[in-house]
């Protein structure tokens, strides 16, 4: 446990140092094209319509919801989620992981001090992503062994994509906070700096 907290410090400065304005831009540059391009698109090929969102988009749901969408998605509309979770839902939590962790870092930088204990703070969409991670693994295999039924997987899945969407709402917050604070800081000066 202690070499996680190590690593995890470790990981904290490391966001702190690269959180600059150019890497933040670049990671939201890929966050747009991923979100606003790449996921529309698939999202369109899966899922027959909007009432039936993907199961990662969705704010829980019961096994019976879940396996009704698989259904509903059709052999290709599955396939082509297998498909999408494995290249690019393996990379966009890392994406938007990112670019919370960069704000957030950014933000709190002047506000809080290395040596302090709550400097760890900027890591907490990390939570997210370890979340949305167990989601994907869950649904590719409810994919795989459909049509046979995993309703305990699929449980775990909705859980772990509830506790993902809480934990991005906390980071954004977080993020709001630390903006407010950083900007009030600015204007009072770098000596006022919260320790």
């Amino acid at each position: 446990m202690k070499r996680i907290f190590l690593f995890l410090l470790r990981f904290s400065d490391l966001a702190y140092r690269l959180a600059s304005p150019k890497n933040i831009v670049i990671f939201l540059a890929l966050l747009l094209l991923l979100g606003g391009v790449v996921i529309p698109h698939y999202a369109r090929q899966i899922s027959p319509g909007p009432e039936q969102p993907l199961l990662d988009a969705r704010f829980g749901f019961s096994p019976a919801e879940a396996y009704e969408a698989l259904d509903a998605f059709g052999e290709e509309g599955r396939r082509t989620y297998l498909f999408f979770l494995a290249v690019f839902d393996s990379v966009y939590p890392l994406v938007y992981g990112g670019v919370l962790i960069l704000l957030a870092s950014f933000f709190l930088r002047p506000l809080i001090h290395p040596g302090n204990e709550f400097r760890i703070i900027n890591l907490l969409a990390i939570d997210a992503v370890i979340f949305d991670y167990v989601e994907n693994l869950g649904i590719i295999y409810m994919i795989r062994v459909f049509p046979s039924r995993a309703d305990g997987v699929a449980l775990l899945v909705s859980v772990a994509g509830m506790i993902k969407w809480v934990v991005v709402a906390l980071a954004l917050a977080l993020i709001v906070i630390a903006a407010i604070r950083y900007f009030s800081y600015l204007r009072s000066g770098p000596g006022r700096a919260a320790r």
